[in-house]
């Protein structure tokens, strides 16, 4: 199926989000993912003391002796409650395998679930995620001065999290040198959809405090905002929504680009197949001069 037939499909299944659009996009791009042929793959390494802190590695092989590669670091979605790594083969191998492939020292990461973890589990995660990173890349010809993260729907609020939120935002700015936020949910209001509620509690008093969107003052690392065309209207409002908070407390809109042809797991189910738009997107992003 060529790219132009896949955003058809996409298009086709409407602009929601639910189980049975996960499935038919799953069953869209999996056979056409490409296997990681030529990419070492280290499964599961321990960033913390939890059953869910693990991380893959991915590094091309052959890479030339004595070569430090840029790190990057995805976080997936799940709705708060489910989610990971290796959910549904072959995603989400075929992020870290992808940005392997294009010279990139590529993680991908676990992090504790809602109801059992509530917040600030996810974000406190990515930030133990990264810090590994920081300290570990070196030793497996990553440049840790050249480390970018992505988060993906939930995984982007945890991203968000750890960026603004001022008890972990200085950890990041320590180490992070750009991010990208995909499809992200920013900011709790009552009422939620249960997943939500699982991770952000019952009590919306406690919502501003705990919405990464109330704390972007904080944020120093340069973003990216995507949204995609046929996600569900509530959730590209998050993301509008994070751009104009940013734009007031920032004095500048972040680069905020909306993704044509694609729904709310397209965008990272792409990644490694012929249609290259997000991939060369966030490439293109992270390759920036301005973040030397």
């Amino acid at each position: 199926m060529k790219a132009h037939e896949q955003a058809r499909a996409v298009a086709a299944l409407g602009a929601r989000f639910d189980d049975a659009v996960l499935t038919a996009t799953r069953a869209l791009y999996a056979p056409h993912v490409g296997r990681p042929d030529g990419v070492t793959i280290e499964r599961d390494l321990p960033y913390g003391s939890h059953d869910r802190h693990r991380i893959d590695l991915f590094k091309a092989e052959g890479a030339p002796a004595g070569q430090r590669l840029p790190v990057v670091l995805f976080v997936h979605g799940g709705g708060f409650v489910a989610g990971d790594k290796l959910g549904a083969p072959p995603f989400y191998t075929n992020v870290g395998k992808y940005f392997a492939s294009h010279g990139y020292l590529a993680a991908t990461m676990n992090y504790r679930l809602a109801p059992a973890y509530g917040w600030p589990a996810g974000s406190e995660d990515v930030a133990e995620a990264v810090d590994w990173l920081a300290e570990h890349a070196a030793h497996r010809g990553g440049d840790a001065s050249r480390l970018h993260v992505i988060g993906q729907s939930a995984g982007a609020c945890h991203v968000a999290g750890y960026l603004f939120d001022p008890a972990l935002s200085r950890r990041a700015v320590a180490h992070v040198r750009a991010a990208a936020l995909m499809s992200g949910f920013y900011q709790a209001i009552a009422p939620l959809q249960p997943g939500q509620q699982a991770y952000f509690g019952k009590d919306a008093t406690q919502y501003p405090l705990r919405s990464p969107i109330r704390h972007v003052e904080h944020g120093a690392v340069p973003l990216l905002l995507t949204l995609a065309q046929f996600d569900p209207p509530g959730l590209a409002s998050q993301t509008l929504a994070l751009a104009t908070a940013c734009t007031r407390a920032l004095g500048q809109c972040p680069p905020l680009t909306w993704l044509e042809g694609h729904n709310h797991v397209s965008t990272v189910m792409s990644l490694g197949t012929d249609q290259d738009d997000v991939g060369r997107l966030l490439r293109d992003f992270f390759n920036k001069d301005t973040f030397q």
